[in-house]
């Protein structure tokens, strides 16, 4: 399972992770954020205060009234005796720090150091405020509050940012259209662009299919959040990086899509593994030619092909003659480079839009399609490649053979082989059957003393 790479999820990790009180509001006042230590410092749970009290619920009520009081001389203005009470200051763009006592659950006073500073979105409107709150019941200097505070806040954004910059993803921020907003160390390596090149550019620009990434963009606006959606890197220096795309959209206190936030990891070693595992059970490890189980696919492949064109395929299907007697003398390795070898030359005598595939042990199947409409001049043009591939097979085999005493010496081996073709057209028998045919006329031209070619339904053979 892949690990979290939710920037909501790292963001409260941080915020339940510091040790002092952290409770952020609207900006009416109605609590949204209220972590651990908040939890603990006045006895509610997140679950009973956010959105549902309001800083001013929480507090004493005579705090209230003197602190709109004491604001109301200093700015010589009414403030009233509710939340704009503490929010007004830094509702200005100032930086608030004050006394206040609150109401802990359990009905006892606490008296806390408060400094209160406004939230704001993209376009710098306020959309609430962020209060750190220490405890001050054990007489901690008042002066001595500003630099404490200032210096936790400041730890904080450092200790934000180093978690984000250490995640083994490329993150990244976008706003709703996809151009990005922010990127960590990451997605500049990835990219090989640097933040101040990446930011105010679109998403979608780097990465190979422009049109996928785009419609990645889009599916999380429109679902919320999108997991192991597959996108290639393109960094500006060429290189291509397979990511893992894991998405979701953030939002701002008043529920206003602001963006998404979104994580690439580098997958291109699993997909390099599964493709590997792909091939290893699609393919013949010695000869590295199709499996039968591939077969079965691209031949059922090339008979709905023929269907569709009403033009002839056909199969050739192949055995060495007297290979056991190689094995015999020599043993399986030297069997094995022999049978390496005739798969290079059957190969080498198709087209590229040919099939060739080791059926088992030292037999092999060739596919060949649109070979044309008229079954003589299919039976012909299949004739000519099934003679083409009988005429190289027989000629001699220099083999690289080692001696009992370590000693490596070349043999010369002559092989033949006996081929069947079976022709069909349409799909009007299974893969199976078309392979019985084939098979069937391979053993005709075996039995006919080897070296030849039989045709499936002709009594003739070469």
């Amino acid at each position: 399972m892949e690990p979290k790479s939710s920037i909501f999820a790292l963001k409260n990790a941080i915020c339940d992770g510091v040790n002092f009180c952290v409770i952020a509001t609207d900006t009416k006042g109605v609590i949204q954020v209220f972590n651990a230590a908040a939890e603990k410092m006045l006895g509610y749970s997140a679950g009973e205060v956010i959105n549902k009290l309001s800083l001013s619920e929480i507090s004493v009520p005579e705090e209230i009234i003197s602190h709109a009081n004491s604001n109301s001389v200093e700015v010589a203005k009414q403030i009233p005796s509710e939340f704009r009470a503490f929010s007004y200051k830094a509702s200005q763009g100032i930086k608030d720090n004050f006394m206040l006592k609150f109401k802990r659950k359990n009905g006892i006073h606490l008296q806390a150091f408060v400094s209160i500073t406004s939230l704001k979105d993209d376009q710098s409107k306020i959309i609430g405020y962020l209060l750190i709150v220490t405890d001050n019941s054990e007489g901690v200097q008042i002066a001595d509050q500003p630099l404490l505070l200032d210096e936790q806040l400041s730890n904080q954004q450092f200790y934000t940012r180093s978690l984000i910059e250490s995640n083994i993803d490329a993150l990244m921020a976008t706003d709703p259209l996809g151009t990005i907003t922010d990127v960590n160390k990451q997605m500049e390596l990835l990219t090989n662009c640097s933040r101040e090149e990446l930011i105010g550019t679109p998403f979608k620009n780097y990465f190979s299919d422009h049109d996928r990434a785009e419609a990645g963009i889009k599916l999380v606006l429109s679902e919320k959040k999108v997991r192991d959606y597959e996108l290639t890197a393109h960094a500006k220096d060429g290189k291509e990086t397979v990511v893992s795309y894991n998405a979701s959209t953030f939002y701002d206190q008043n529920g206003i899509l602001q963006g998404v936030f979104a994580a690439a990891r580098d997958i291109t070693k699993r997909k390099q593994a599964e493709q590997q595992i792909l091939n290893l059970a699609l393919h013949d490890p010695l000869t590295q030619l199709p499996n039968r189980r591939m077969l079965n696919d691209r031949l059922s492949q090339a008979m709905a092909s023929s269907k569709r064109s009403g033009q002839y395929g056909a199969l050739i299907f192949l055995d060495l003659d007297l290979f056991k007697s190689l094995n015999d003398t020599y043993g399986h390795n030297t069997g094995d480079l022999l049978l390496i070898e005739v798969a290079h030359r059957i190969s080498s005598c198709v087209r590229e839009v040919d099939i060739v595939a080791r059926f088992g042990g030292d037999e092999f199947v060739v596919i060949l399609g649109n070979l044309g409409t008229e079954i003589s001049e299919s039976t012909s043009q299949a004739n000519i490649v099934a003679e083409k591939i009988r005429t190289l097979l027989k000629s001699p085999y220099l083999l690289k053979i080692e001696t009992a005493d370590k000693v490596s010496k070349l043999i010369e081996h002559h092989c033949t082989s006996s081929i069947g073709v079976a022709l069909f057209l349409d799909h009007e028998v299974s893969t199976d059957e078309v392979i019985k045919w084939a098979d069937m006329a391979m053993y005709k031209a075996k039995e006919s003393g080897g070296n030849s070619i039989h045709f499936y339904g002709l009594e003739t053979a070469s």
